[in-house]
């Protein structure tokens, strides 16, 4: 009679596959261990600043942009509202308005070299920014240029109070140089997301803007 040995060991290649299923398992339960350890608040809302600097980063490396809509600003005791055309590439800026029937039109031009206003009687004054001109001979106390980044849906370079992100990286809220910025509105414009609807408020002095056309590949002379 022969005598038969059974050995209960696995053999190696068995041995190999049994490591590494138990290697790969305890890779995925320490993956799953480490992101419940994130609130999921913290993951949607890191979501939503990488999507508003997506857009940022189309917005700044466009050369120019333009928008047309209507403009209102009251200071809490006058007010005035009319169209506005307002066109941006590069150092260049030039914004057109005029109320109803064509009244109280200006135009005001901007470069490296200075700011010009012209009043439609053909008046005209000079200096050397455009927030200078509007403050001086509008009474508009608007930061200008903070303005041409809040209209397209971007806080201003520098420090800011609040940004508050909607679900698609826009901005909902911004809290920013003594202003509070509220949007109500965004609608696709080619690769991005446009403001259609925006309110800014400091103190008892308001503008808002409701803008009906976008061209973020605005060259110089877009067509009135």
């Amino acid at each position: 009679m022969s005598l038969k040995f059974y050995n209960n060991q696995a053999k190696p290649s068995e041995t190999h596959a049994l490591c590494g299923l138990k290697f790969l398992s305890l890779i995925f339960a320490l993956l799953i261990t480490a992101c419940s350890t994130v609130p999921t608040g913290e993951i949607d809302q890191a979501e939503r600043i990488l999507l508003y600097q997506a857009r940022s980063g189309v917005l700044t490396a466009a050369e120019g942009w333009a928008l047309k809509g209507r403009l209102a600003v009251n200071d809490g005791e006058e007010g005035g509202s009319g169209h506005l055309s307002w066109q941006q590439y590069g150092q260049a800026s030039s914004m057109n308005f005029h109320g109803a029937f064509g009244r109280g039109a200006w135009q005001l031009n901007a470069d490296e070299n200075g700011a010009v206003l012209e009043w439609a009687d053909g008046e005209v004054h000079r200096a050397d920014t455009v927030g200078e001109l509007i403050e001086q001979w509008l009474g508009w106390t608007i930061p200008v240029s903070a303005l041409a980044w809040w209209v397209r849906g971007l806080a201003a370079p520098g420090d800011w109070d609040l940004r508050q992100l909607n679900a698609q990286g826009n901005l909902e809220k911004l809290s920013q140089l003594g202003w509070n910025i509220e949007y109500g509105q965004y609608r696709d414009a080619g690769r991005v997301s446009m403001p259609v609807k925006l309110t800014a408020r400091r103190q008892s002095y308001t503008v808002k803007f409701a803008i009906q056309d976008w061209d973020l590949e605005a060259g110089t002379g877009w067509d009135e």
